[in-house]
């Protein structure tokens, strides 16, 4: 079923029934110590104009939406289930759901977009620690909402491990001054069950004899990563407004891959505030892959730097990511690359938001230029 027929009917029936719900705060991270009912919903539309690619076939216009809903339930002991509702639309090239489909030089409005449960967990969570098992994110990195710019998640995307079912757990330490910090662990393998599939355009089941890193069946494929924030300097030297995670994940070779995949990752950000109405981010982030999709000659790098300033309810924001990539047996998938995006958006008090960006990307030996306008809603209940 093609997308666009469903998609006004779909964002008018959506906004209107959650528009009176109170505020509650979303969180990527597996810990959710609420009691009854909370959720978060997030609509983003982009539109974008290709005005200059390596084939003139490239050279179109599209419209996608990359739109989630975090729902659960707390039932008051620690104990709550949690889900994620994703509908994934991606610019072409991406293969994630529809979005790597051969381009004709045909305009796209919201082509093959998948409507998939994305995390779907049961957790308990106290003070200290917490568990959680079932369809989940490994927590590695920073979360691809973190970067600044309105196509900034997509970089991420790329490289993000992701729709694992498995069992994870977590330890935090509260430091005082010298903030709070946070061990997470997890063991998992490739969703291969009715979940990976979706509707409005289907991926199909995953099944184990489809290969792939962590396509197990088993839980031989681990992550580990430690984060921190809420640094205060009455005490201590570490700026505050600092936040970072390191992290590593092992995904273990499946049917046909050459190797297991090794990351490992780096992640840092520092926030300040000006005034009450001026504040500023920068962040950096690189993620290093040995044998990337269990290739054994390949290893990819991602280098990326960010910022964003804020004045009042206008938002500026911008990354630069840096692909370095490795493969001595393939010339072609040895070729750098290079992703800079920037946008400028403002922010309603109703919870809509409206920007436009300008996003420039050579992957493969392949550039493509593209401005583009988007419009988001976002509420918490």
């Amino acid at each position: 079923m093609k997308l666009k027929t469903m998609l006004p009917s779909l964002t008018i029936f959506l906004l209107p029934a959650v528009a009176m719900a109170e505020g509650h705060s979303h969180d990527h991270n597996h810990d959710h110590g609420t009691s009854g009912f909370y959720g978060h919903l997030h609509v983003k539309i982009l539109y974008d104009h290709v005005y200059k690619a390596g084939e003139a076939d490239e050279e179109i216009d599209e419209a996608y939406t990359h739109s989630h809903l975090e729902m659960g339930y707390g039932f008051g002991n620690g104990f709550s289930v949690n889900t994620n509702i994703e509908l994934e639309g991606e610019p072409a090239g991406h293969d994630h759901g529809g979005g790597g489909a051969t381009l004709d030089g045909s305009n796209r409005y919201f082509e093959d977009e998948p409507l998939f449960i994305r995390a779907l967990t049961a957790n308990y969570d106290k003070d200290y620690f917490g568990a959680y098992a079932g369809k989940f994110d490994p927590v590695i990195s920073f979360d691809q909402h973190v970067m600044p710019g309105m196509y900034g998640y997509q970089i991420v995307d790329e490289y993000t491990v992701r729709e694992k079912i498995g069992v994870g757990g977590y330890g935090k330490l509260k430091a005082g001054d010298f903030g709070t910090h946070r061990l997470d662990v997890s063991t998992f393998f490739a969703d291969t069950t009715f979940l990976s599939n979706s509707i409005l355009y289907e991926r199909g089941v995953n099944h184990k004899s489809d290969g792939g890193v962590s396509n197990t069946d088993n839980f031989s494929s681990v992550a580990v990563s430690l984060g921190g924030s809420d640094f205060y300097s009455l005490k201590s030297n570490i700026p505050e407004g600092l936040s970072y995670r390191i992290g590593y994940a092992h995904q273990a070779a499946g049917e046909g891959d050459e190797t297991s995949e090794d990351r490992y990752t780096f992640s840092g950000q520092y926030e300040h505030v000006f005034t009450s109405d001026l504040k500023g981010r920068i962040l950096g982030e690189v993620v290093h892959i040995n044998h990337l999709n269990g290739e054994a000659p390949h290893d990819r790098t991602y280098a990326t730097v960010g910022a964003e300033l804020s004045y009042q309810q206008w938002v500026l924001g911008s990354t630069y990511t840096y692909i370095n990539n490795e493969n001595p047996e393939d010339a072609d998938e040895a070729q750098n690359g290079e992703v800079f995006q920037a946008s400028l958006g403002y922010l309603f008090g109703n919870g809509i938001t409206v920007g436009a960006g300008y996003k420039y990307q050579e992957e493969e030996g392949e550039k493509n230029y593209r401005i583009g306008a988007m419009i988001g809603y976002s509420l918490a209940f």
